[in-house]
């Protein structure tokens, strides 16, 4: 399957928030998106970023770090939010009934997929945050589409490109 990837530089806190604000104009249909980077990356950042942009109040968004899963369900589209860091092991995520997450009828966004195991589909958008060595503050973003639908969401991201 070929793969189509944006990457994109962002300079401040602001400019990684309109990336994900520009994401999230782009998310016309359910789809799991990836969150990868080292601790701090800005992973849980874009995610809240993505999730006011959907249209839930910043006051109600938390990190799911202690548990695992945040559901907005008032968010222009059903959304659920992981945090798989604290998961010794996959199959942890049967307790919690990810089959039923996983039914294409929601965005999920989820943090630390490495934690995932068999649980991450093949089709989803990749998000990965890099720091900048020279440049604390700035983050290199690539996004990278697996599949179809995570294509057409990175085509009209990349259509709509005004670089943060």
């Amino acid at each position: 399957m070929r793969r189509f990837s944006s990457r994109q530089l962002c300079l401040s806190e602001a400019a990684t928030q309109s990336l994900a604000q520009r994401l999230a104009a782009a998310l016309l249909e359910p789809l799991v998106i990836l969150l990868e980077g080292d601790l701090g990356s800005g992973k849980t950042w874009f995610a809240r970023s993505l999730i006011q942009a959907l249209g839930v109040q910043d006051e109600t968004i938390t990190s799911p770090t202690f548990t695992l899963v945040n559901s907005y369900p008032d968010a222009r589209m059903p959304l659920h939010h992981f945090d798989l860091y604290r998961i010794g092991d996959p199959s942890e995520l049967d307790l919690i009934g990810m089959e039923e997450y996983l039914d294409g009828s929601s965005l999920l966004l989820i943090e630390w997929p490495i934690h995932g195991g068999s649980w991450i589909p093949a089709h989803h958008l990749h998000i990965g945050l890099e720091y900048i060595p020279s440049q604390p503050l700035w983050r290199q973003v690539t996004l990278t589409a697996h599949g179809t639908v995570a294509q057409q969401v990175l085509h009209r991201f990349s259509a709509n490109d005004a670089t943060p």
